[in-house]
């Protein structure tokens, strides 16, 4: 009954692990994807801040 056990839990393990092999070889267009876009938020933050964007302005209702 153990060794079933252990079989049964090394075949979950193995068929995990080619699984992910797979989507790594031919599913690699999500990551991929992670990666540009965590390129893009890196280039992002290398840019100066311009704190000269525009002025707030409080606008109050005014009844008539």
């Amino acid at each position: 009954m153990f060794a079933g056990f252990i079989r049964t839990l090394a075949t979950i393990v193995l068929v995990w692990f080619a699984f992910r092999w797979l989507d790594r070889m031919f599913g690699g267009t999500r990551m991929n994807k992670k990666r540009q876009a965590s390129g893009a938020k890196k280039s992002d933050s290398r840019k100066p801040k311009d704190d000269n964007i525009g002025d707030y302005v409080d606008f109050e209702e005014i009844e008539q």
